[in-house]
């Protein structure tokens, strides 16, 4: 595939002998590749960089009728991680003898093409790439003598006008180091004090449920008129700016700095091991625990009108 050849490519500028596997699936009998980078082979502590590389194959949200049916660019949503993925591998390769874990730098495709409108591709769900690679995850590394100590996702990180939100699926202890991080870096509106909150399906869902902490680096996408280019063909590289991407990738190279290269200088004292995670109940869940309670309590009120309505006096003994 012309992407992952591309992605070998940039990595092998790099270092020749830089390890990748590919990992090949189906999906309803499409041939997709996932790729992955491995730095620092020899540690056993591993931390995953991981974004989507597909872009979605039909523009459903885009406002003139006749694009609806044409392919999204993906500036943003897609090669804008892809992006920053490829620029700290040039950043930490050489620091790499300073860091003390193993890095990931893995490519997902087939994350874009569920239903929003309509279909990217009919009967596709979200995220194939990422649920694919971690059903063969045992594949990819030796669980006796290697562990996995974090996923961070980066997902349209690019556009203009950046600014995270407080995901919810995300491990929050992990998702708040890198926002207080990027608020320590000055980056204070991209990392805004009271984000928006919301639960994304996005790639790290797949390495949640098999316990490893993980946080996503994702923006309002869905009601934000500082980028409104969603699943529309003008998610192109207009509407790209260099300085999110540099910001994306100074914060999380910051967070390498800090929890695995020993240095008096670092801006921030992390939460490893991203154990704790206190996220804000999502709203059809803090909905529901509202009716039950509500239910509940009428159920209680019931009971008590109906035993004081029954209640037989009992005559005392003389």
């Amino acid at each position: 595939m012309k992407c992952t050849n591309y992605f070998i490519s940039k990595f092998e500028e790099i270092d020749s002998n830089f390890t990748y596997v590919l990992h090949n699936f189906t999906i309803h009998l499409t041939e997709c590749q996932n790729v992955l980078f491995k730095l620092n082979e020899h540690k056993s502590n591993i931390v995953i960089f991981g974004t989507h590389y597909d872009s979605r194959t039909k523009a459903t949200k885009d406002p003139i009728l006749e694009n609806k049916n044409n392919p999204v660019p993906g500036a943003n949503d897609g090669a804008s991680g892809s992006a920053v993925l490829i620029e700290l591998a040039k950043v930490l390769y050489k620091q790499r003898r300073n860091l003390s874990c193993q890095i990931w730098f893995l490519f997902f495709d087939a994350e874009d093409q569920g239903p929003d409108n309509d279909y990217g591709i009919k009967e596709w769900d979200w995220c194939e790439g990422s649920r694919e690679f971690v059903s063969d995850i045992d594949n990819f590394y030796n669980s006796a003598t290697e562990s996995f100590e974090c996923m961070i996702l980066l997902d349209m990180v690019g556009g203009v006008n950046l600014q995270f939100i407080n995901e919810q699926y995300s491990t929050s202890s992990l998702l708040d180091e890198l926002f207080a991080i990027g608020r320590q870096l000055g980056y204070t509106s991209q990392f805004p004090s009271n984000p928006d909150s919301t639960s994304i399906i996005d790639d790290h869902r797949a390495f949640l449920n098999i316990g490893i902490p993980s946080a996503d680096l994702i923006i309002n996408f869905w009601n934000n008129p500082g980028w409104s280019y969603h699943h529309t063909t003008q998610d192109d590289i207009i509407h790209i700016s260099n300085s999110s991407l540099d910001i994306t990738g100074k914060t999380v190279e910051q967070f390498i700095y800090n929890n695995y290269i020993n240095n008096s200088d670092n801006l921030y004292q992390g939460n490893f091991p991203w154990n704790e995670d206190k996220n804000i109940l999502g709203t059809e869940i803090l909905i529901t625990i509202i009716i039950i309670i509500a239910f509940v309590g009428i159920i209680i009120v019931l009971f008590i009108v109906s035993r004081s309505t029954t209640e037989k006096r009992i005559e005392p003994k003389e």
